[in-house]
């Protein structure tokens, strides 16, 4: 299929939320939703933690969020046994959003929605003091992730290479600090050193960073929290982080800048009282990811983000009302998602990266985005030649 074809199709489809968007996407070459390739990792067994490991293995029948079970092997210590009950219920409460929104994966987004449910412990309590609501993070889940197409039972849930990550940063987090038992406030820790994760796309698009985050929950322990006391090990992540699934899941093809990129337009369009996803909320989300070619690339052109969101409301004011969950892609967005996975190919990446997405946004001239951007003297042909400049060259 050509890439006006493709464009065309997706044109005409109906605008919708972002979930409809990736069903929407996943007919044209990007997969999402259930068909997301199983992990090795499992919730139910232990054993990916360690070889040997114990069980673990969700209350058949139980409460929502109930604690799962945790029956080590003879003679063995897993890393579920030094977890308190809030942990364990914490992972038992992500097991159940995952459920909630047809998922087969507990993801890092899932376990943050666990840590604000849980309600009680450090994390919960730090969440909070951060303005972090439950009903902010499922939306901003929703947009970033989409509902699969068929419900999941608990049997077929497993765990995410990026929430192992986490759970074994939790462990080394406790261990730091000098605690026996890793508790939410661990999971958290890791959660935020890890760093890369769709959580802390949407801990971001919330307004709330990293460090942050980081800061609140060591100052609600008690805790120091210089710089030098608990690093965010940024580079140490990077290269011992698990790579991410290679087939099947929502927006497995974009990059976790571009996923961020999105979650921050999200955030831009909430923040303008706009119950729209639009270009001109895009070029924002991506100038606000810091680190990239697409940021380099537009702010090397001279674009500010003050002057960037002055030019924005000159073509289109700030709504009279908030607005509520409803909140749906334009049809320019559909292509733009479209075109972007057709450059993918094109440009030999094995991901959609930010700077993939302002190309396929400038693309379209017509776009409030483009047309903001070109107005502040970034046209897209500066655009595309600034883009291949800081590109790095192709092995």
């Amino acid at each position: 299929m050509n890439e006006a074809i493709l464009v065309g199709a997706v044109a005409g489809a109906v605008a919708g939320a972002i979930a409809g968007a990736a069903v929407m996407i996943a007919t044209h070459g990007l997969p999402i939703g259930r068909g997301r390739a199983r992990r090795d990792w499992t919730y139910r067994s232990a054993p990916a933690f360690s070889s040997g490991a114990g069980t673990v293995t969700p209350q058949a029948g139980a409460g929502v969020g109930t604690p799962p079970t945790v029956t080590p092997h003879q003679g063995y210590r897993g890393p579920f046994d030094r977890f308190n009950d809030r942990a364990k219920r914490v992972l038992a409460l992500a097991q159940d959003e995952a459920i909630r929104f047809n998922h087969n994966y507990i993801g890092t987004e899932h376990l943050l929605l666990g840590l604000v449910r849980e309600g009680e412990g450090v994390a919960a309590r730090a969440l909070d003091a951060m303005g972090i609501e439950l009903s902010k993070v499922r939306r901003a889940v929703e947009f970033i992730i989409g509902r699969g197409d068929s419900t999941t039972s608990p049997s077929e849930i497993t765990l995410s290479p990026r929430t192992k990550k986490v759970i074994e940063l939790a462990i080394d987090e406790a261990r730091r600090l000098g605690h026996s038992h890793v508790g939410t406030e661990h999971l958290l820790l890791g959660l935020v050193r890890e760093g890369e994760g769709i959580a802390s796309g949407v801990l971001e698009s919330l307004g709330v960073s990293l460090e942050a985050m980081r800061k609140k929950v060591m100052e609600t322990l008690g805790q120091p929290h210089g710089p030098t006391s608990q690093p965010l090990y940024r580079d140490e992540q990077r290269s011992a982080a698990p790579p991410g699934p290679t087939g099947g899941g929502t927006f497995d093809l974009f990059d976790n800048s571009a996923i961020r990129a999105l979650a921050l337009a999200e955030a831009e369009a909430t923040s303008l009282n706009h119950n729209w996803i639009g270009t001109e909320h895009l070029v924002v989300g991506l100038l606000r990811v810091d680190e990239g070619v697409a940021a380099k690339a537009l702010t090397s052109l001279g674009i500010e983000l003050a002057a960037l969101r002055a030019g924005l409301l000159k073509h289109i004011p700030r709504g009279a009302a908030r607005v509520g969950s409803d909140i749906a892609l334009t049809p320019r967005m559909h292509e733009i998602l479209a075109r972007a996975s057709v450059m993918r190919t094109r440009r030999a990446s094995t991901n959609v990266t930010p700077e993939i997405l302002l190309l396929a946004c400038v693309a379209d001239s017509a776009g409030v985005g483009t047309q903001v951007l070109t107005e502040l003297g970034a046209t897209p042909e500066k655009i595309r030649e600034a883009v291949d400049r800081l590109s790095p060259p192709k092995a």
